[in-house]
């Protein structure tokens, strides 16, 4: 008979799949299809029997060789996926290695990584919210949150006035991870991040439901459930074949419909004009039964310690998800550094946060930008239109990738030497897949980026 342990990583390996699926339905087209392909099978093949870790090793491998074959043009939310990913292998080879077999007991295994996706998961939370305390997040003229709320009264008709919803925002997102980390709050903020991100799943402006789904799946790592005894785990699990679905009765045919829904979805990928129209209802649907799902069951005792950093390798990805985070007061990256719809600007010398200013940058990548007067581009010239500029490492970058684009452009600073011969220089490709930065206003106010 299975543990509570063992049944806890079976659901999380049922989230975690679905996750993948909800991503690759918001891909479309499929920017690598054969790799994408090989992942939605490899997400239903855990699916089948999630309790197996080798199917979730398998998972965590072909996401990462997706990642990095797509990057640097990958989303916020599959970057952290990659990140915990990268945990999940190696919380597996440290057990496998030490165990000398690679038959990884999945309860022992779910011990081992769990801990430590908590504290990446905290650490996305902080970023989050520390990259919106900037002038023009705050301002309910250029914020992202008055922007996407304007969007959300299509779907949900109540208003909020004014700077309302920025601080609702910021409100919302700080008291997840606060309620998250302390063990009497911990089911409260389950369910607070469980409301919050169904609701923004179904924002119109973008496919928000893969966000959230990932998020639904990490969140349950905190949940301390009584999967052994009492109503209605007893109902839910006591009939259940625990070498296939963790669920049994009404629950299998609810998440067996969600999964051939969203394989459907797939064979449609590229022949259906508006998936989203169609993921909603099925997001809805999804939503709702897991919110149900996780107030109907018994709550154990709060699972201490919920954070671990023990033995100390153990918080390299930690390490590098906080790096990450750190990417634009670095002056690295600005893209894909959990600094997602947040108004941030921190390129050209100039820092809108209001606690960090631009004079802590130890790299130079965001100082030196062009702004784009004409160009054979379509891309680069919406941003002439627009007024916008990109840092000179993405303007290369781009030139690399189309070499017969031709350019007019004002470089604002940088080396004034030879710009033509520096600007079709070649960038190294692991620097490439590494850094990339977003489009920053000419002059005035940040308005609201990705």
């Amino acid at each position: 008979m299975p543990t509570s342990e063992q049944k806890t990583y079976s659901i999380f390996c049922v989230l975690w799949g679905l996750a993948t699926l909800f991503h690759l339905v918001a891909k479309d087209p499929w920017p690598a299809p054969l790799l994408s392909t090989l992942l939605a099978a490899a997400a239903l093949y855990l699916l089948h029997r999630p309790s197996e870790p080798h199917r979730l090793v398998l998972l965590a491998v072909l996401q990462m060789c997706e990642s990095w074959t797509t990057a640097p043009f990958i989303s916020n939310h599959w970057l952290f996926t990659g990140l915990v990913n990268l945990t999940l292998l190696q919380a597996y080879t440290r057990l496998a290695w030490a165990g000398r077999t690679f038959a990884v007991e999945p309860g022992v295994l779910y011990r081992t990584f769990a801990p430590i996706v908590r504290l990446e998961l905290i650490i996305l939370y902080f970023f989050a919210v520390f990259h919106k305390l900037n002038a023009d997040f705050l301002n309910p003229q250029t914020s992202c949150a008055v922007h996407f709320y304007a969007a959300q009264l299509q779907a949900l008709p109540f208003a909020l006035a004014g700077a309302v919803p920025i601080y609702l925002t910021l409100a919302v997102e700080a008291t997840i991870p606060l309620l998250l980390c302390w063990a009497p709050t911990r089911n409260a903020g389950i369910l607070l991040g469980l409301l919050f991100h169904a609701a923004v799943g179904f924002n119109p402006i973008s496919e928000f439901y893969n966000f959230s789904s990932m998020i639904f799946a990490l969140l349950f790592l905190f949940a301390s459930l009584r999967l052994d005894a009492g109503w209605p785990s007893r109902r839910l699990f006591e009939s259940a074949r625990w070498e296939g679905m963790p669920f049994s009765g009404k629950s299998s045919l609810a998440i067996g419909a969600v999964v051939v829904g969203l394989g459907l979805l797939f064979a449609l990928n590229n022949l259906i004009a508006a998936p989203a129209e169609m993921v909603l209802p099925l997001w809805g649907l999804y939503s709702a039964s897991l919110i149900l799902f996780f107030v109907l069951l018994p709550k154990a005792p709060p699972v201490r310690p919920a954070f671990s950093c023990r033995p100390w390798p153990v918080l390299l990805v930690p390490l590098l998800t906080g790096l990450n985070g750190c990417s634009p007061y670095l002056g690295l990256k600005t893209e894909t550094a959990f600094a997602m719809y947040s108004n941030l600007r921190t390129e050209g010398g100039q820092s809108n946060h209001l606690l960090v200013p631009a004079g802590v940058q130890l790299f130079g990548f965001q100082q030196d930008l062009v702004e784009i007067k004409d160009s054979s581009s379509g891309f680069l010239t919406s941003l002439a239109q627009r007024k916008l500029m990109l840092p000179f490492f993405e303007v290369r970058a781009l030139l690399q990738q189309h070499p017969n684009t031709s350019l007019t452009y004002e470089r604002h600073t940088g080396p004034s030497t030879s710009p033509d011969a520096q600007l079709r220089q070649p960038i190294p490709w692991p620097l490439r897949k590494l850094l990339y930065f977003r489009p920053v206003a000419a002059s005035g106010q940040q308005p609201c980026f990705h």
